[in-house]
């Protein structure tokens, strides 16, 4: 007698995501029993999006502050108090869609056969500037877990999302993509990585040089991957469904510039003096906050980078580069 197919059960933390919300859910609920959102204070209507679709479990991350291990866990142990069934466990971001043609292939099959204690790895294709387009470097990201109960250990960022014990069989699974819509709208990447780099100098993650070269605000996007045109099967069936697959809402300030802003009132601007992160006008930035009503937004003017931080920064960062080549020589 054949056992019953696993639940399908995808983990969501979302944090200001109106802007792909419609999207995610409208894909997911294709093909996820249960889809589990842990929003996280969301202020542009993001909790009654997830409120139009059936299969959310919409439950509310009350922290204020960034922590992937929270949220992660949060999900995880939500997923496993409420549904008791043997479960695949699917960790997407809002902006990390399943390409059409994913559950129709024979590796969607075989990831509904494998055994508990098995994590899953997909390849997830950066769509670059338009959906017409791709950067694909071939890397596989554990994004699956067929679910055992073994213990999840996050880091507070920039961690694993689902349990990968030592223990585990590791499955690749080549023809389903997920596809990232991260890099369709550059200038709110931007923002994203200069929230980062504050981020960690927050958490006390590595030095300013080496969050310099991470989070550098002059992008080389074309090392992320080979450029290559988008498979029109990647799209096709959900697009047959009525989904909106290539439509991107640019804003002029985006969420994460209004963390930033929250950083800066709550640790003052020295701390992050040396981030490279002032290439942009954050008094236009936070003149709007205020414009708005935000809370917890600096009442002084936001001066920009003096020439000598700039200088001091620019060595570092030559100094950095040539120390690296040096290394790699």
């Amino acid at each position: 007698m054949n056992s019953p197919a696993p639940k399908i059960v995808v983990l969501t933390p979302v944090k200001n995501e109106a802007w792909t919300l419609d999207r995610f859910l409208s894909v997911t609920s294709q093909f996820a029993d249960y889809i589990i959102i842990a929003d996280q204070n969301s202020t542009d209507g993001s909790q009654a999006i997830c409120k139009k679709y059936p299969k959310v479990i919409l439950i509310e991350n009350k922290s204020e502050n960034f922590n992937e291990a929270e949220r992660q866990l949060l999900l995880i142990k939500t997923a496993r108090d409420l549904i008791s069934e043997h479960k695949i466990l699917l960790a997407l971001d809002a902006d990390e869609i399943l390409a059409a043609n994913a559950i129709k292939t024979q590796s969607w099959q075989t990831m509904l056969t494998a055994k508990p204690g098995t994590v899953l790895y997909f390849e997830k294709p950066d769509l670059f500037v338009t959906t017409h387009q791709c950067l694909r470097s071939g890397i596989m990201t554990p994004f699956g877990y067929v679910d055992d109960g073994a213990e999840h250990q996050p880091q507070s960022i920039h961690s694993v999302r689902i349990p990968t014990p030592e223990y585990a069989t590791r499955l690749h699974i080549h023809d389903v993509k997920v596809l990232h819509y991260n890099a369709t709208r550059l200038d709110a990447h931007a923002a994203k990585i200069r929230m980062y780099s504050v981020i960690e100098n927050v958490l006390g993650v590595g030095n300013a040089i080496g969050r310099r070269s991470r989070y550098a605000s002059k992008q080389d996007y074309l090392k992320i991957g080979t450029l290559e045109t988008t498979p029109v099967e990647w799209f096709t069936a959900w697009e047959e469904q009525g989904i909106d697959m290539h439509t991107i809402i640019k804003q002029k300030y985006y969420s994460y510039d209004f963390e930033v802003l929250h950083y800066f009132h709550k640790h003052g601007l020295n701390r992050f003096w040396l981030e490279d992160i002032w290439k942009f006008d954050w008094e236009a930035c936070r003149q709007y906050a205020k414009s708005q009503g935000m809370s917890n937004i600096p009442d002084d003017k936001i001066p920009q980078q003096s020439k000598f931080i700039m200088l001091l920064s620019n060595i570092l960062d030559k100094i950095f580069k040539y120390v690296r080549l040096i290394l790699n020589f």
